[in-house]
């Protein structure tokens, strides 16, 4: 999960676009890395035809500014007091009616879309659901990807967000080495331990990620009311994620 300004100024583009500038970046850092342009073009000839050999069902959908509102909406309801039971963990939520409902969570976000539409996008997703007494569920700590019920929907102009920024940061560190632009903070850690320790890992990664996301989160929602005295603007954001490489025959030195 990355953190993500939500401000009017962000500039949506269309999913190509955003395609087009992560097979790129992807590209330039293969290259980087020492790959030749036919290795590439083999390996992307493979890994599309694996991918049309597949059976799984996807459809791209564009959400935009919705995306945005989604997220807001995700993570007021885990951090507003009013939206949260004693537990800490969102509370089932009237659709309509009252402080605690559905449609104040989405006041108190701050949406510029209706909550009828929130809402369709958060179920269709798999982010929420409606309980036997009417009530909305959180199912997710955020509103990124999910799978919903049928048609094993994942993919979303989110999820290409995501690719972009992981990958822009390498691409931009890698560019500084040769002083073209200013390297930014972009650090992992890998090292191989006892299988028996991942669930161990797992839980750390996601509380102490999930404190540092909600931290970052918190900064640009405040910052992003002020107005730039120069008129200009940028999106910002910092991610957070979990590294598994597999299982290892042998142990590997932390690198």
């Amino acid at each position: 999960m990355s953190a993500v300004t939500t401000n009017s100024f962000a500039q949506d583009r269309h999913g190509q676009a955003l395609l087009n500038d992560i097979v790129r970046r992807f590209a330039d850092l293969l290259i980087a890395s020492g790959a030749t342009i036919q290795m590439i073009r083999d390996a992307m000839s493979k890994a599309i035809a694996t991918a049309v050999d597949s059976r799984a069902t996807t459809t791209f959908t564009e959400l935009g500014a919705l995306l945005r509102d989604c997220m807001e909406v995700m993570c007021t309801w885990r951090r507003d007091v009013d939206f949260v039971d004693k537990d800490g963990e969102p509370k089932p939520l009237a659709r309509w009616c009252g402080n605690e409902s559905f449609d104040a969570l989405c006041t108190r976000a701050g949406c510029n879309h209706l909550s009828s539409e929130i809402l369709n996008v958060l179920l269709e997703f798999g982010a929420a659901s409606i309980a036997d007494d009417g009530t909305v569920v959180s199912e997710t700590p955020t509103f990124l990807l999910a799978r919903a019920a049928a048609g094993g929907r994942l993919a979303t102009d989110g999820l290409l967000k995501q690719l972009e920024g992981f990958l822009q940061a390498l691409h931009r560190n890698v560019c500084s080495i040769s002083g073209i632009g200013k390297p930014k903070f972009e650090r992992a850690c890998t090292v191989s331990v006892a299988i028996e320790l991942e669930p161990i890992f797992d839980r750390l990664v996601r509380n102490r990620g999930q404190e540092f996301i909600d931290s970052i989160d918190e900064w640009l929602e405040r910052n992003a009311k002020y107005e730039s005295v120069s008129g200009r603007y940028l999106e910002l954001g910092a991610g957070a994620y979990f590294i598994d490489l597999g299982e290892r025959p042998t142990r590997t030195k932390k690198g």
